[in-house]
C-alpha cells in the first residue's frame, strides 16, 4: 500500500473517459489494491476485497452521514435512503418496503414498459439521426416508476432537473469527502423534490391507493408504519437512481453491441441469450462504478491495516474487471457467466431495484432487435457522457434505426 497518488491523471479529472477510468483502476488493482489517498479515503480495487467489504456490514457501515457537512435537507432526505443506513433501521425500513415493492408487483408492469416502449419507437423518425437516451432510454424508466410511485408522467422534465443536479454534475469530484459548498448546491433540488413526493405521500393518507407510494403508507410490520419522511426518501432513492440505472443499462448495452456487432447478430439469432448478455453488459459497464462505507474498527485487508472511522470506496467496476474472478475482463463477451458481477451491490444492501432494471432492459432491448434490422452509433455525431467517477452512461446516444 503506498499513500498519494499515482502517474498520471487522478479520479476526478474532469477530462477521463471511461476508458481513462478502467485504465486508472486496472493499474491500481495490480500497484495498489489497498490505497489511501491525500484526503485519508481508503479504495479497494480487488474482487475478493471490494466483495467483501459489501458482505460485511459490521465492519463496514453504509451510514456515512458524519463525513457530510451538515445539511437539514440531506438529512431528512437520508431519513429513507436505504442506500446510507445500517441495522437494525435498514432491515426494519427495507422490510417495509420489500413489502410493498413485491417481485409480482415488478412482473407486473411488463405489459405496460412494452407498451411504453412501443409508443415511444412509434415517434422516432426514420432514417436520421436520433439520440435513443431523449427518445428512449431516459422516457422510458421514468414514465415506468412515475406510474409505479402513482405521480404524474408529465413532471418528468421536473424528475430529470433534479437527477442532472443530483446526479450529472461533470466536474464532480467523485472520490473525495463533499465539502459544505458541494452539499449546498444539492439542497435545493433536494427540498423541491422532497416537498413535491411529501405532497403525494400526504395526499394518500387516509385512503387506499393501488400505486407504490399508497402501498408504502399502508405497509405494517410488527405494527410499524413508515413516516411521511422515510417514504419520500426510498421515492426520491427509486425515482432517481432507478430511472439513471436503467437509462445507464439500456445505452451501455447498445454501446457494447455496438463494439462488438457478432453479440447482436449471436442475439438476434437467438433470443434467449438476451439475459446472460444483459449481465455481461452490467459487469463490463456499471451503471454506478463504485460505493462509499466506513470502517467501524480497525480491520485488516489484504495485509493492510485500515483504522477505524475512516471513508472507504469499494470500486465496483475494478471488481468487475478483476481477471482472478473474470476471465480476460476487458473482453466483452455474451457468453461468460457474469453473474458474480456486483453492479447491483452484494449483502444487505443489494439493491431493491434490480428485477425492475433487468426487466426493463429485457423487454427494450427484445423490442429493439426484433422492430430493427440494425442499430448503429452514428459516428457523424457527438456522444456525450456522464462524469465516469460516479455513473457510467450515456447523455446523449444518437443512432441510425434500420427496419
Amino acid at each position: 500500500m503506498r499513500s498519494g497518488p499515482m502517474s498520471g491523471f487522478q479520479p476526478g479529472d474532469e477530462n477521463a473517459t471511461a476508458e481513462d477510468v478502467l485504465d486508472w483502476l486496472a493499474k491500481m488493482r495490480v500497484n495498489e489494491p489497498v490505497h489511501v489517498d491525500d484526503q485519508d479515503v481508503w479504495h479497494l480495487f480487488r474482487y475478493d476485497d471490494v466483495r467483501a467489504a459489501l458482505f460485511d456490514r459490521k465492519t463496514f457501515a453504509s451510514d456515512t452521514n458524519r463525513f457530510v457537512p451538515s445539511n437539514p435537507e440531506f438529512e431528512r432526505f437520508s431519513t429513507g435512503n436505504i442506500l446510507n443506513m445500517d441495522n437494525p433501521k435498514h432491515s426494519e425500513l427495507r422490510g417495509l418496503i420489500v413489502e410493498a415493492f413485491t417481485p409480482r408487483l415488478i412482473e407486473g408492469l411488463a405489459p405496460r414498459i412494452t407498451e411504453i416502449t412501443g409508443e415511444l419507437l412509434d415517434r422516432i423518425p426514420r432514417g436520421e439521426p436520433t439520440d435513443l437516451v431523449d427518445a428512449l432510454t431516459y422516457p422510458l424508466p421514468v414514465m415506468v416508476i412515475a406510474e409505479l410511485l402513482g405521480i404524474p408522467v408529465s413532471d418528468r422534465g421536473l424528475f430529470r432537473r433534479w437527477a442532472d443536479a443530483l446526479l450529472g454534475n461533470r466536474n464532480t469530484d467523485a472520490t473525495v469527502v463533499p465539502e459544505e459548498e458541494a452539499i449546498e448546491s444539492l439542497a435545493n433540488p433536494l427540498h423541491e423534490m422532497g416537498e413535491y413526493l411529501r405532497e403525494h405521500v400526504r395526499r394518500r393518507r387516509g385512503r387506499e391507493t393501488d400505486d407504490l407510494i399508497g402501498k408504502l403508507v399502508g405497509a405494517d410490520v410488527r405494527g410499524r408504519r413508515l413516516s411521511d419522511d422515510e417514504i419520500t426518501g426510498f421515492a426520491g432513492s427509486l425515482l432517481i437512481a432507478g430511472h439513471i440505472t436503467t437509462t445507464a443499462a439500456l445505452g451501455n448495452a447498445l454501446c457494447c453491441f455496438d463494439r462488438v456487432p457478432e453479440a447482436a447478430q449471436q442475439i438476434r439469432e437467438d433470443i434467449g441469450l438476451l439475459p446472460n448478455a444483459i449481465e455481461e453488459v452490467l459487469r463490463f459497464r456499471p451503471p454506478f462504478i463504485r460505493v462509499i462505507r466506513m470502517t467501524t474498527t480497525d480491520t485488516e485487508v489484504a495485509g493492510t491495516t485500515i483504522p477505524a472511522d475512516r471513508l472507504l470506496i469499494p470500486w465496483l467496476a475494478a471488481a468487475n474487471h478483476d481477471p482472478d474472478r473474470f476471465d480476460d475482463p476487458g473482453r466483452f463477451d455474451i457468453h461468460r457467466d457474469a453473474n458474480g458481477h456486483v453492479s447491483f451491490g452484494y449483502g444487505i444492501h443489494f439493491c431493491v431495484g434490480s428485477r425492475l432494471a433487468r426487466l426493463e432492459a429485457h423487454l427494450v432491448l427484445r423490442m429493439l432487435f426484433e422492430r430493427y434490422r440494425s442499430i448503429t452509433i452514428d459516428r457523424g455525431s457527438a456522444i456525450e457522457f456522464h462524469n465516469p467517477w460516479s455513473t457510467n452512461a450515456v447523455r446523449k446516444l444518437p443512432v441510425l434505426l434500420a427496419d
